[in-house]
């Protein structure tokens, strides 16, 4: 038998024993003071026992032939005082005959009228109170919306979705304007009226109009868990979205600074182009002047994607290659000049890597070492490698390998007489980039699927794609070579906090004791993952010239100790030796700690 069944059951007769004693409670009570109606003093229990049993045994033979249980109490309508009559006549009838034929007990005649009445009339009352108690429950419950942007097109759809306590618009023809009943504000009336408004859901039909108030209501809305979603019509049909908008769930500004005329007659490649990061670095070089931009990928579905949201290629070059590929790379760096390197191509999703480390370790640190060797040879002015917060004192093989390239980094960046100028960025995460948890967040959430999280006290740095993508081209302006730059990120955010806030901004509710509509589950620590991540090897930084931006202070790898690093490293990856990688990495520079 399953276990839905199982629970099917165990409700239902839950169900019916907490209908059965309320009914046998009021039976018996009802008996009680019917008997003092007539006598006008109280008789002990024990003197009508006999009577309250029969009558109990009665009630209960009618209760099952007329499947009292089965009833909705929440429904209680005028269907249910004719059935209640009914029961009434049958139950009055049988006592009737009881004490009539009965000679045993002290009944008085006349309580065949009154107690059968006194009992329904409470029975009823009973019934009538449970359903304003549900009734009550669903008020409550019910969704109450305000409606930013008019349109006279769907507001029967709207009105199936929620009831509408009014819509915010700011066109002067629908100025001071009442449609069925719901008035129409401005959005300086609404935002005076806010807190008199008794509302529980925002529907956003337009952006503008809810941007001109969220701050203003920002605190009511948390503080009184007031969902949010978007919505569109298409027809009659009304389709919702969820709200998303990072810096305004946890109050932070957006930490992006001009770029200037630092990539005027520059030619820039970017590997890993298509990417999350890649993608939003040629987003935002695209506003500026700039040479040529070379974009590097060895995804083809992701060059399409890019090419289809820039609208002038005419500067542009998309290569389908590999960074790695070092005879591609010879024809490239003959064809075209490049001054600078954006590299952002790496295997960065920590589960895939922990099962293939050697994969990661050829891709994100000797692949890359070579490539970053080879920038001097073509004797590239700039090279900007892209890190992640992982590798500092990692515990899984991506931010090891991370590490690794850092340290090379600053090895080529010391140890050769050359023109290249080497610089590394450390990301936190990066908010809806392609290793980010919120997009699959939002595709449980959009989908009813319970959300996973691996622990409850999880703790993450985050930083917008924008924020991301501009601290990578501003690292241009200052480096002199061999710095680990990162971000003022803020204090660190609780990844149950945010899957919260992603529910609300859904316009669905956290689901608690069974009732609400996504559920939660803690799963337990990944292998390989942290509960938080720190940004600084040895809690020293020093603020640079630009805002925000900061260089981690770290102790220097020796050239000596790097060269023999790097040959553990390429020895163990030939002989494909997992024990052997761990303990390599475990090296005080790496400082590589095994999680799981």
């Amino acid at each position: 038998m399953s276990k839905k069944i199982q629970n099917y059951r165990f409700n239902n007769l839950f169900r019916i024993f907490i209908i059965l004693f309320n009914d046998l409670i009021i039976i018996n009570a009802s008996l009680y003071i019917s008997y003092y109606l007539r006598l006008e003093y109280f008789l002990e229990f024990r003197d009508i026992k006999i009577t309250a049993f029969i009558v109990s045994l009665i009630y209960l033979a009618i209760f099952f032939l007329f499947n009292i249980n089965k009833q909705y109490f929440r429904y209680f309508s005028q269907y249910s005082y004719y059935l209640y009559f009914k029961i009434y006549l049958i139950f009055g009838f049988l006592f009737g005959i009881f004490v009539i034929f009965q000679d045993q007990y002290f009944i008085p005649r006349s309580l065949i009228l009154i107690f059968p009445s006194f009992f329904f009339f409470v029975l009823i009352i009973n019934r009538i109170l449970i359903s304003k108690i549900f009734e009550y429950k669903s008020f409550l419950n019910e969704k109450k919306a305000v409606v930013f942007g008019f349109n006279s097109s769907n507001i029967n759809s709207l009105s199936s979705l929620a009831k509408i306590i009014c819509f915010v618009d700011d066109k002067k023809i629908n100025s001071k304007r009442i449609v069925n009943g719901i008035r129409i504000l401005s959005t300086k009336e609404f935002i005076n009226n806010n807190l008199k408004l008794k509302y529980n859901l925002i529907l956003i039909e337009n952006n503008n109009l809810f941007n001109k108030c969220r701050i203003s209501i920002r605190d009511h809305i948390f503080k009184n868990n007031i969902l949010v979603q978007k919505i569109s019509s298409n027809k009659n049909e009304i389709i919702t979205k969820s709200y998303f908008d990072f810096n305004y769930f946890f109050k932070r500004k957006n930490k992006v600074t001009s770029l200037g005329n630092i990539y005027k007659n520059k030619i820039i490649l970017i590997t890993g182009a298509g990417g999350s990061i890649g993608s939003n670095i040629v987003f935002q070089l695209i506003k500026y002047n700039y040479k040529k931009i070379i974009l590097l990928d060895n995804s083809e579905f992701n060059l399409y994607q890019l090419s289809n949201h820039i609208s002038d290629h005419h500067r542009m070059e998309f290569l389908l290659k590999d960074f790695s590929d070092q005879n591609e790379m010879k024809k490239i760096f003959s064809l075209y000049k490049i001054d600078l390197i954006f590299h952002a191509a790496a295997y960065k999703h920590v589960p895939i890597i922990e099962n293939n480390p050697f994969s990661a370790i050829k891709n994100n640190f000797l692949d890359t070492f070579e490539f970053m060797k080879f920038a001097t040879y073509c004797n590239v002015e700039y090279f900007c490698f892209i890190s992640s917060d992982k590798a500092v004192r990692p515990t899984n093989i991506m931010g090891a390998s991370k590490r690794l390239s850092e340290l090379g980094l600053k090895y080529l960046n010391n140890s050769f007489d050359h023109k290249t100028i080497f610089s590394s960025v450390r990301f936190g995460n990066v908010i809806n980039s392609s290793g980010s948890v919120m997009p699959l967040f939002k595709y449980k959430i959009d989908n009813n699927l319970p959300l996973t999280l691996t622990h409850k006290k999880i703790i993450r740095y985050f930083m917008t794609i924008e924020e991301a993508a501009n601290l990578v081209l501003n690292t241009y302006k200052i480096s002199k070579g061999g710095e680990v730059f990162l971000l003022d990120m803020g204090e660190p955010i609780k990844l149950i906090d945010l899957a919260k806030l992603m529910i609300q901004f859904s316009g669905k509710k956290l689901k608690e004791n069974g009732v609400g509509d996504i559920e939660l589950k803690i799963i337990g620590l990944r292998k390989g993952e942290k509960l938080y991540e720190e940004l600084l090897v040895n809690e020293k930084s020093l603020k640079s010239k630009i805002n925000f931006i900061y260089e981690s202070l770290e102790d220097q790898i020796s050239t000596k100790e790097f060269e023999y690093l790097l040959k553990q490293i390429k020895n163990c990856y030939k002989s494909f030796d997992k024990k052997k990688l761990s303990k390599i990495l475990k090296n005080k520079y790496v400082n590589y700690q095994r999680n799981g």
